[in-house]
């Protein structure tokens, strides 16, 4: 079974995330693991601004990309998928959804939240006393947006794109964690192998 967690800013994506691999005993996947993992296996400095999440901007690099445009995210999504092994996990962003999502034992799950509960997640969380925590937490959505577009050609935010997308704020971290849990259990029932 392997978890992606895609998520908005101070949505509680990632404490959702940590809790499911504890809950079902498999690895978490997030920056710092894949940053760790990635310097390990001497692949890190290949790819830098993948394994940060970090939004594609550049003219000249989108230029370079596009003389094989057709390759965009494939050295990344195997590189992933070699970092994983293809087993059990829960994965933090980069693209999960898109990069398992012709693996029959993914459950792909968007997180987001409402700008006020995030706002008041990321002061209280993350530690963040930026004046302008509202202008701090779109700009990380929009990168991760443009990152995600760029890498899959598909719309970050989009339910589409998921299995299951959840409002941390209406029912909180905890029923978040219950509610995919019982997802997972549901879709095990239903897979016919």
């Amino acid at each position: 079974m392997i978890i992606t967690i895609g998520r908005e800013y101070g949505s509680g994506g990632h404490e959702i995330g940590k809790r499911l691999a504890e809950q079902y005993k498999i690895p978490l996947y997030d920056k710092e693991a894949l940053v760790k993992l990635a310097k390990e296996k001497g692949v890190y400095d290949e790819i830098i601004s993948f394994y940060e999440e970090k939004p594609v901007n550049s003219l000249l690099y989108a230029i370079a990309m596009n003389a094989y445009s057709e390759n965009i995210g494939k050295m990344q999504f195997d590189l992933i998928r070699s970092i994983t092994q293809n087993k059990a996990c829960v994965l933090i962003g980069r693209c999960g959804n898109y990069i398992f999502k012709d693996t029959p034992d993914t459950v792909s799950v968007f997180i987001h939240a409402d700008l006020r509960a995030r706002i008041q997640r990321v002061r209280d969380v993350y530690g963040v006393n930026d004046k302008n925590l509202k202008a701090v937490i779109e700009k990380t959505d929009k990168q991760r947006a443009s990152f995600h577009k760029f890498y899959t050609d598909q719309e970050w935010q989009d339910a589409r794109n998921y299995h299951l997308t959840i409002n941390s704020t209406e029912i909180g971290i905890d029923s978040c964690v219950e509610l995919i849990s019982e997802f997972i259990e549901k879709k095990k029932g239903n897979c016919i192998h």
